[in-house]
């Protein structure tokens, strides 16, 4: 790959329209002439809530854009891309910080595999689907056996929403 000289612009936080029609916001860490190095790309979801009976209110977030993955960096093809623009100010801060929980959620996620064996992991994954299993039939309760069914305990982001709304 070659380096490409069009980038005018400072801001490397970008929402890309691919060619099937999705938009993509990302970080930019390196452009090539046929493709693009991205940090964290997100793809944007909608979701239409009944607020009243007669009142729909659509929200709009963000998601990882390839799942089942900790990888944070990709390549996109510039063949893929329809378009580009700069995110607007609010979009862009909303981004990073979805962005930079993703980023602890996949470091996290690294560092608690890191030394097991793959043997491990799997035992560990069988134990758990069982005690699933357990669980959906009833055998046995969640407080019974120490599962932790509040998987946002280890989670220390910010909570104070007084003064900031996101949808």
């Amino acid at each position: 790959m070659e380096y490409a000289d069009t980038d005018t612009s400072n801001n490397h936080y970008k929402v890309l329209k691919l060619l099937d029609g999705s938009d993509v916001l990302c970080k930019i860490l390196q452009e090539y002439e046929d493709a693009l190095v991205v940090e964290c790309p997100m793809s944007v979801t909608k979701q239409q809530i009944h607020d009243r009976p007669d009142h729909i209110v659509e929200h709009t977030g963000l998601q990882r854009w390839i799942s089942f993955t900790n990888d944070t960096q990709f390549v996109i093809s510039k063949e893929k891309i329809l378009g580009s623009a700069d995110l607007s100010p609010e979009v862009m801060i909303y981004y990073k910080m979805i962005s930079r929980r993703a980023k602890a959620e996949a470091l996290q996620d690294q560092m608690e595999h890191k030394g097991s064996s793959e043997d491990e992991q799997l035992e560990k994954l069988r134990v758990n689907i069982e005690k699933l299993q357990q669980l959906m039939e009833g055998e046995i309760h969640s407080s019974d056996h120490g599962i932790d069914t509040d998987f946002d305990d280890n989670f220390n982001e910010d909570i104070n929403t007084k003064d900031r709304i996101l949808h």
